[in-house]
């Protein structure tokens, strides 16, 4: 069915991209499920003096559990329809192609690319669809514990005194659902995605429509999106048209708060400089394309500072966006419910024990959350006003998601 605006009908946009997408996943699960054998836990930085316990390893915060680790990842690009198309549809000179992962030492070269240390000037040459470990279910991996001093979601873990972080010294057990939201945290190839499709996207090229470039990062970032909650817990376990109504209600509330815990954790800067020497606006991007945002976008990050905003916090409030039980039309609205209730108490048990010093740091966190919805429905209104004026790409899954909010 095709709408008089020419935008592609249906109830189930995201159908066709999980059937394509599923062979992919389970091609990649055995690889990946090769290579997690040889690591004995997983890792992710929770902040400066931290030590984390990962089996029968302690891993200083900020280094890597397992930095010698090659993964080789074959490149399938997923499409939505034969219509609605990935983002990185243009042809790219290293698109088909993607080598090992080394240690942060390395650098990058033809075919692959380093993933150790966060750095933001790391170009990669891999096709930007390709699938990452927040494909894979949580449970998939080794966890025994992630969080700061002494806390645990079903083991321990210890960490140092530090000014950024929990100042508790006690052992506490936290809901295990806390580790699995962690586990589903892939910062290192949240940013290389970004990079990858920047350069695919102006390698050889005088120059490119920056704005037209952006809704091609964004639409990237959707199909990220999808991927990552369609494997999440409570998410998962709903059906299709459930899972649609979630995300076309809360996918740019959960990118602008991306963008915010990657400028805070992990030094996203404002801008980068492109392949063909033009200026790309990172800050903009997470604005949704409305610079004038920005005072109050950053008046939120010095919000979130203030409540010494962590990893796990941002998870937490990452999924009570997602898992919106008053989101019209949902069906199962009771275990959207469940899954909300379950994550507001083990975010409150959290922000408790760890952050006494800070006076109701979950009730502020919770008060965040309508000042990022606004500012993500502003860029909204934004983007759709662009492209009724023909200035926005279409046929993407931005489109159509911007278009199911207005029916």
């Amino acid at each position: 069915a095709v709408r008089a605006d020419r935008m592609r009908g249906g109830r189930n946009k995201f159908g066709p991209m999980y059937k394509r997408d599923r062979a992919r996943k389970l091609q990649m699960m055995r690889q990946r499920q090769i290579a997690v054998q040889t690591i004995r836990g997983s890792h992710h930085p929770l902040g400066e003096g931290v030590t984390v316990s990962y089996g029968s390893q302690q891993v200083a915060a900020g280094t890597s559990p397992f930095p010698n680790l090659h993964i080789k990842e074959e490149i399938q690009i997923p499409h939505v329809s034969s219509v609605t198309s990935s983002p990185d549809s243009s042809p790219s000179p290293n698109a088909a192609t993607l080598g090992t992962c080394s240690g942060p030492a390395g650098t990058p070269t033809t075919g692959a690319l380093v993933v150790g240390a966060l750095d933001t000037k790391l170009w990669a040459t891999s096709n930007p669809t390709t699938p990452s470990p927040r494909s894979l279910s949580p449970k998939s991996f080794p966890f025994d514990g992630v969080l700061p001093n002494g806390a645990s979601s079903g083991s321990t873990t210890s960490a140092a005194n530090s000014g950024a972080g929990p100042t508790t010294a006690t052992s506490v057990k936290f809901s295990p659902i806390l580790g699995d939201f962690v586990q589903t945290v892939d910062d290192r190839e949240w940013q290389k995605s970004l990079y990858e499709l920047l350069q695919n996207q102006t390698y050889n090229q005088c120059e490119v429509d920056l704005f037209e470039l952006m809704c091609k990062v964004l639409d990237q970032n959707l199909f990220s999106q999808v991927d990552w909650a369609r494997n999440s817990v409570f998410f998962k376990d709903l059906k299709v048209d459930d899972q649609m109504k979630l995300l076309q209600h809360s996918w740019s509330d959960m990118l602008v708060l991306d963008h915010m815990h990657q400028r805070m954790h992990n030094g996203l800067p404002d801008e980068t400089t492109l392949p063909n020497g033009q200026k790309f606006d990172l800050l903009c991007l997470g604005l949704l394309g409305v610079p004038t945002l920005a005072d109050h976008f950053n008046q939120l990050m010095a919000k979130l500072q203030d409540l010494k905003f962590d990893l796990t916090d941002y998870i937490c409030v990452k999924f009570l966006l997602l898992l919106n039980p008053e989101v019209r039309g949902i069906m199962n609205r009771r275990h959207v419910q469940e899954g909300y209730d379950q994550v507001q108490q083990a975010l409150l048990d959290y922000t408790v024990n760890c952050y006494p010093q800070i006076q109701d740091k979950f009730s502020k966190l919770l008060m965040v959350m309508p000042e990022i919805h606004a500012m993500a429905s502003r860029g909204e209104d934004h983007l759709y006003h662009k492209h009724c004026n023909g200035g926005a790409p279409t046929q993407t899954l931005l489109m159509e998601m911007l278009h199911a909010k207005r029916k």
